[in-house]
């Protein structure tokens, strides 16, 4: 009797998720959702606005919101400008960015401010992680899968949130994490 061997000749990288991020110092740091860079075992790629892909390295995430910061070599990047999420009003006109569906790169999405300090149970796709988010914007901007991570901003281009969530099941409510509360951990890892 004969039993077949099977040997596996390499490997193959296949794309399994996407998100989105935005560079927050010129040095290659970039912000994002610490559910979009959950598998501890995966290679990131960061796709820059240019079309140029760089590999990244998960350098930190959150433990107690869903953030994530990613490194990518180089320098000279364009940094976005943090605004002041505590001067935020209801009705205040708002832009997402993102990749949505993972698809749509550079996809923008208009919106309003519709609800602040908001607080929100955040679950993945299967249901097996939740999170209670405090604290959140509320916004009618389309947040759609794959833009997870990328910036609210206010018409001055100032990034007011990072999106996290939308509602399942409803139309136009989505979630971003204020700017003011991801400042303190920007600063503790890029220790400026």
């Amino acid at each position: 009797m004969q039993v077949p061997v099977y040997t596996q000749k390499g490997t193959e990288h296949k794309k399994v998720g996407a998100g989105t991020g935005f560079i927050v110092s010129a040095d290659g740091f970039i912000l994002t959702n610490k559910h979009v860079v959950a598998d501890d075992s995966a290679d990131y790629t960061v796709l820059l606005s240019n079309g140029k892909q760089k590999p990244a390295k998960v350098i930190f995430k959150d433990p107690s919101n869903d953030l994530a910061v990613v490194k990518i070599e180089g320098s000279g990047y364009p940094a976005v400008t943090l605004g002041d999420s505590n001067s935020l009003k209801l009705g205040q006109a708002v832009f997402a960015v993102g990749n949505a569906l993972g698809e749509y790169s550079n996809s923008v999405s208009v919106g309003v401010i519709s609800g602040l300090n908001r607080t929100v149970q955040a679950s993945d796709s299967s249901n097996n992680s939740v999170e209670t988010l405090n604290g959140i914007i509320q916004t009618d901007a389309a947040i759609n899968p794959g833009n997870s991570g990328g910036p609210l901003s206010n018409l001055n281009g100032e990034v007011l949130g990072v999106n996290v969530a939308t509602s399942q099941g409803a139309s136009n409510i989505s979630f971003s994490i204020p700017i003011n509360q991801v400042k303190q951990t920007i600063k503790f890892v890029l220790g400026k």
